[in-house]
């Protein structure tokens, strides 16, 4: 079950929102990709360091908030975390909102 209350405060944040973004428009990136069975491609922490102008522990905060919210996935390369959407989790979310407010 999700906790769409969780969700909505987590994309609720501007800089997440914003993260979020990024992941969903990202097509490759710049350190080699692990296998990701269809979803969407990831992004590593340089990347999002470089697209937002966020220092590492940062970019490390709000995808921690991300992550715990069930809306990013993270795999661990080496120094460096890779992250995607989770594709299910906001599937689930956008029809829960549409359940619950748009009877």
């Amino acid at each position: 079950m999700i906790d769409t209350v969780k969700i909505s405060r987590a994309l609720g944040d501007p800089v997440r929102y914003k993260i979020m973004l990024l992941l969903a428009n990202s097509e490759s990136g710049c350190c080699p990709q692990p296998g990701t069975n269809g979803a969407l491609p990831g992004l590593c922490n340089c990347e999002i360091m470089a697209h937002t102008g966020m220092i590492q522990s940062r970019v490390s905060y709000h995808m921690k908030e991300l992550t715990e919210a069930g809306l990013v996935t993270e795999e661990q390369r080496g120094k460096w975390k890779y992250y995607y959407i989770n594709t299910a989790t906001l599937k689930d979310y956008a029809g829960k909102i549409k359940a619950d407010l748009l009877r």
